[in-house]
């Protein structure tokens, strides 16, 4: 994959970057004034789920699982930057190949690269544009991270652009059943939203791995 990036709106109080070996995201202040500028290349993950969950809770062992299994294949992996739940479960597992997108009022995690952001707004779109967004169980916040992420798919398609892959724990699988139902969303959205029960069946699949 060649070099991607784009914008978001939003400020960003302090740049980062990660990369492991040709995989890289970076966030950086933009060119105009309250923008966010995102670059990335090859294998760029994003996480999302409980800010509450402990890492003893089996759903933090699957995301460390996951994330060492993503960063074994040459991979990096973005989080909600908070010192807590699935973000430090990530985090924990890959400290150098894992970047944060964190708020000032979080208590931010002591290690791993972190790029800060003036809003939650802001934190959430990094979040939701990355090539693959996978959901984990979680609260009304990782609600918000999920449909977000529909909503860009659904720009993108519409664009004709090629919009991120969805991975959903079918934890969330009754709420998007009764979305469908409702006729919500699109077929051709649809096409880009996966489920998963366990983290290892993301990696078997080969649309993770084209």
């Amino acid at each position: 994959m060649s070099e991607l990036f784009g914008t978001v709106p939003g400020t960003v109080l302090h740049e980062g970057r990660v990369q492991n070996g040709s995989s890289f995201v970076e966030v950086m202040k933009g060119v105009a004034t309250g923008e966010a500028l995102v670059k990335l290349e090859g294998l760029v993950v994003s996480i999302c789920g409980g800010g509450s969950l402990p890492l003893a809770d089996p759903i933090c062992f699957d995301v460390g699982q996951f994330s060492t299994m993503v960063t074994s294949r040459g991979g990096v992996l973005v989080h909600g930057g908070q010192n807590e739940g699935t973000s430090l479960a990530a985090a924990n597992a890959e400290p150098d190949s894992t970047l944060g997108i964190s708020c000032l009022y979080y208590e931010l995690i002591p290690y791993g690269a972190r790029a800060i952001v003036n809003s939650y707004q802001t934190r959430k779109m990094i979040l939701a544009i990355m090539p693959h967004v996978v959901v984990f169980p979680g609260k009304v916040g990782t609600l918000d991270e999920l449909m977000t992420c529909i909503g860009w798919i659904k720009s993108l398609k519409q664009q004709h652009a090629v919009p991120p892959h969805l991975w959903l724990h079918t934890y969330w699988w009754d709420v998007l059943e009764l979305l469908k139902q409702k006729q919500a969303i699109q077929d051709f959205v649809w096409e880009h939203i996966h489920p998963f029960t366990d983290s290892s069946e993301i990696m078997a699949n080969p649309i993770f791995n084209r």
